[in-house]
């Protein structure tokens, strides 16, 4: 039995925009007699909500406002999150395997244990977010900003971080305890790779550190001027 609710009880804070809190009615009408029914958010204002443990599985929340909306523990599956604003929003948990995130805002949002297995990240803001034990997994980040972010322990096996002309930003970001093996692509540095956050590596020893963790496919190349 699955552990995620696709009932108007299941609902902890409905959002506070008329429009958003309709869609998920109707959505939750139509799901009542077809399962396979997603929700139709594109552009809606989802702000207040808490979605935590919701199935929005196939969701379509495409430019929509999801600022410090919560969905931990929910299922966001092939979701399509392509340019949504997620700043501060809570994602611990979710389950986001396969789901678009190209050109999403997403400062300072939680991923932590998220499983973003084969996620399309491309362009994404993840400036300050925390995707420390997330599962990344197969997934794209050319061009992902993910400069100071807490990437601790998070699994980014057979990932693509980026090309040399469209590089993922790991500018200050923490990799300590990161799985990374099959891991490839081009990224800027530096990286924080020691427990506490005080030792940084960039260029050469980057790369170093990343063949020494099964990732011989990486290049760390110049930041933007």
């Amino acid at each position: 039995m699955s552990r995620y609710k696709q009932g108007r009880a299941d609902v902890t804070r409905w959002p506070d925009s008329p429009e958003a809190r309709e869609s998920l009615e109707e959505w939750f009408t139509a799901v009542a007699s077809d399962t396979t029914s997603y929700l139709s958010g594109d552009f809606l204002d989802f702000r207040g909500a808490d979605l935590s443990t919701i199935d929005l599985t196939d969701a379509y929340l495409a430019s929509s406002c999801l600022i410090g909306v919560r969905f931990e523990d929910a299922n966001l599956g092939g979701a399509n999150l392509s340019n949504a604003e997620l700043a501060d929003a809570d994602l611990s948990f979710a389950d986001l395997a396969k789901a678009e995130l190209v050109g999403c805002s997403a400062t300072n949002a939680r991923f932590r244990g998220a499983r973003l297995f084969a996620a399309e990240l491309d362009e994404a803001v993840l400036a300050g977010a925390d995707l420390s034990h997330a599962i990344l997994n197969s997934a794209k980040l050319y061009k992902t900003d993910l400069r100071g972010a807490n990437l601790e322990f998070a699994s980014l096996r057979w990932c693509t971080l980026g090309g040399r002309n469209m590089p993922a930003i790991l500018s200050a970001a923490r990799m300590f305890g990161c799985q990374l093996e099959g891991a490839k692509g081009a990224v800027v540095g530096p990286v924080f790779v020691d427990e506490h956050a005080s030792q940084s590596l960039d260029g050469a020893e980057l790369e170093a550190w990343f063949v020494e963790r099964g990732a011989e496919s990486i290049q760390v190349v110049p930041g933007m001027p």
